[in-house]
């Protein structure tokens, strides 16, 4: 569907030459934005002169600019990659995390090129090559979370195609949303997560599964966490950066960002004893190995907690990689190292804690990513409620039976009446 170009120009000096300064909207991102082309005129030429030659750099730009916007406007002309790349770099980088742009990134450079290829245009894309392309994705064995992922970048790039009115409908909603399972998290008991703890005493990934484990921690969060985060005096520990690997110029690097998961993913937590012990007892190490290995230790990370023996922050990465490896040699079952987030907050809940409790401790968005992720561990609230509705019935039971006692007594006083009444009528005959 055409839309109408706005372009406006103005005649502006700079540096002793006259530019022409075009106005116009930015056919993807609908931004304003300018073209300075120079007019090859010396400054004090006259103003008709200066007018005709502002005119015909608007008419040159102009028709470079349509052919540009009907590349972009017209689904039948538009390679469907290219306006993926589009959409990725001017609407979604500004504004998502880097770690996130990059995951999108990867989805369209590898899967998505490689079954679309470069020749296919946004007007191709219908149902039967959605579901095609799903269907591979399913004969690779991916699990249909994949599929999920791969669904709603596609769906949310046409979906703004549609708002913009480069397509009339988007396809995407003409075929079945991927439906995952729900995933069943793996938990430890208190008693597996005291032999991990200490078992991970040797490993690099000890504050790590601490953080974890006492206060649910993603591991970006705890590889995040600063000295300066934690306050020894108030006994107060803040949780507000996180850690991420992403990748600049080509190789991945790690990140440390204030620009959480959620805003309520930024909280307080008391510094409890044991974990103020065990994170003393790792700084003055961190001290030691300062004063041992000097020139080698890493100067960049001083106030970061989660550091190796020679000063350098430990990649989230390396946490997934060396979590299972670790639990295989000390004879412990299988889980991943997110899990001990749901291993702590089921043992909250195991403690009587209530939902809201839980939320604040994890530091969800809200009290129904809660309730949907933990819900079903509250047993104590489902016992609750069943004292609850048998107290009400046994109350209701208790009730009738007194109201048909009462019932009872009553009939047996007026039978009783009636008896004496008959004989007194036939002592009267």
């Amino acid at each position: 569907m055409e839309k109408k170009k706005i372009l406006s120009g103005s005649v502006q000096e700079k540096g002793g030459k006259l530019y022409a300064v075009i106005g116009y909207t930015d056919p993807i991102t609908e931004k304003r934005k300018t073209k300075w082309i120079g007019l090859d005129l010396p400054k004090g030429e006259k103003k008709a002169v200066v007018n005709q030659a502002l005119r015909d750099a608007i008419d040159r730009f102009r028709e470079q600019y349509e052919k540009e916007c009907r590349g972009i406007l017209s689904p039948e002309s538009c390679s469907f990659l290219d306006f993926l790349h589009s959409w990725l770099i001017n609407v979604k980088k500004p504004n998502v995390q880097k770690s996130t742009y990059d995951g999108y990134e990867e989805l369209i450079n590898r899967r998505i090129a490689v079954f679309f290829g470069d020749k296919l245009t946004l007007g191709d894309i219908n149902q039967v090559r959605i579901n095609e392309f799903y269907a591979s994705i399913r004969a690779d064995g991916c699990k249909e979370k994949t599929v999920l992922e791969y669904h709603n970048l596609l769906h949310d790039a046409c979906g703004w195609a549609v708002r913009q009115e480069i397509l009339l409908s988007n396809p995407f909603d003409r075929v079945d949303r991927p439906k995952p399972k729900k995933y069943s998290a793996c938990y430890y008991s208190p008693e597996q997560v005291q032999v991990l703890m200490e078992a991970a005493k040797e490993e690099r990934l000890y504050i790590p599964v601490i953080l974890a484990a006492y206060y649910g921690l993603r591991r970006s969060e705890a590889v995040g966490l600063m000295w300066s985060d934690i306050d020894f005096e108030s006994k107060r520990i803040y949780i507000r950066n996180k850690a991420s690997e992403v990748k600049k110029d080509g190789r991945l690097q790690t990140v440390i960002t204030d620009e959480m998961k959620t805003e309520s993913s930024k909280r307080a937590l008391p510094l409890l004893p044991e974990v103020e012990k065990i994170l003393l007892e790792h700084r003055e190490m961190q001290e030691e190995y300062r004063r041992l290995y000097r020139r080698d230790y890493s100067k960049q990370y001083l106030d970061m907690v989660c550091v190796d023996p020679l000063g350098n922050l430990i990649r989230p990465n390396y946490i997934s990689e060396r979590f299972p490896k670790m639990l295989k040699k000390n004879g412990l079952p299988r889980i991943r190292f997110h899990d001990l987030r749901h291993s702590c907050a089921s043992m909250l809940i195991a403690h009587k804690a209530g939902m809201k409790q839980v939320q604040m401790w994890m530091g969800h968005s809200s009290i129904t990513t809660t309730m949907d992720t933990y819900g079903h561990l509250d047993d104590s609230a489902k016992i609750e409620l069943g004292e609850t509705m048998t107290e009400l019935l046994r109350r209701n039971k208790n009730t009738e039976e007194q109201t048909n006692e009462a019932g009872r007594d009553h009939k047996g006083a007026a039978l009783s009446t009636a008896s004496c009444l008959q004989t007194q009528s036939e002592m009267d005959a």
